[in-house]
């Protein structure tokens, strides 16, 4: 699949230069536990986000490069090549994290056939709803990265440099790349209703999903996460947090369904520079 991914992003290389950069994590999967913030909810909660990412984010990669070859514009064509790459890679990098973390306590792999059976239904739809799927996604995980950013004394707390090379450039690079399915999709569909009915519908799933799966995380570690009063006091405070995150990222949620919405309408240059800085403080 990656080789694929590769060879389509070459195929499609422009003369224009892009501002999407493709990186090689500095992350090492080799030395990776299933506690890695100082609130283990959160940490259940990110590898909650990790599960869907490997399939989800091929999923992206595919709906972009289905109707890549009615995009004229090079500079777009520019920015698609970096977007292949840099969900190729963010693709690659949770699968290597989701195996380390994975064991007979803490089973991740439990989610992977409701998974498949999702992304075989996704791949029936047609290419413009498999597409504003993609673009409702994107703002998600836009909305997140710049949460990460904005508060890394809450996300990142407890993180050590190697896990933070995981999340933090994950973060960057959902920035870097947020405007692009958008503007594929309304290059080619440009279809308002079609757009807010897949938002809305993902909101559900998503919210639903991630609460289901971080929640099932949470009671696999009982034992550390809620049986110790420490730990739990610090899990009660980090839900509070994650109620925060949603309220304070509402407005810009809602802006999606406005009809002249854009995603760099929502200016978080000022995050972005700060964390390709703290990824490469040299």
């Amino acid at each position: 699949m990656l080789k694929n991914i590769t060879k389509q992003s070459q195929k499609y290389q422009q003369r224009l230069t892009s501002a999407i950069q493709i990186r090689k994590t500095r992350f090492n999967a080799q030395s990776v536990q299933h506690h890695y913030t100082d609130a283990t909810l959160i940490s259940h909660f990110l590898t909650a986000l990790s599960i869907t990412f490997p399939q989800g984010e091929r999923f992206f990669v595919e709906t972009v490069r289905n109707v890549r070859d009615q995009i004229e514009d090079p500079q777009l064509q520019a920015d698609i090549s970096g977007f292949i790459g840099q969900e190729a890679h963010h693709a690659q990098a949770h699968e290597q994290f989701n195996a380390a973390v994975q064991s007979a306590q803490y089973n991740l792999k439990k989610y992977d056939a409701a998974f498949e059976k999702e992304m075989l239904r996704l791949r029936t739809l047609t290419q413009r709803r498999q597409l504003a799927a993609t673009v409702a996604l994107e703002h998600f995980t836009a909305l997140m990265a710049g949460y990460m950013l904005k508060y890394p004394e809450f996300m990142f707390k407890g993180l050590s440099a190697n896990m933070k090379q995981l999340w933090l450039w994950h973060a960057v690079e959902e920035i870097e790349h947020k405007h692009v399915a958008f503007d594929v999709y309304q290059t080619i569909f440009n279809n308002l209703a079609q757009r807010r009915r897949s938002m809305r519908t993902i909101s559900i799933g998503f919210i639903s999903g991630t609460t289901m799966m971080t929640a099932d995380l949470l009671w696999q570690d009982r034992k550390q996460s809620l049986y110790q009063p420490v730990e739990l006091l610090k899990n009660i405070k980090a839900l509070f947090g994650l109620t925060l995150m949603m309220v304070r990222l509402f407005s810009e949620y809602i802006a999606f369904y406005d009809e002249d919405f854009h995603p760099k309408q929502l200016d978080q240059q000022e995050l972005l520079d700060m964390g390709r800085q703290l990824l490469n403080p040299n």
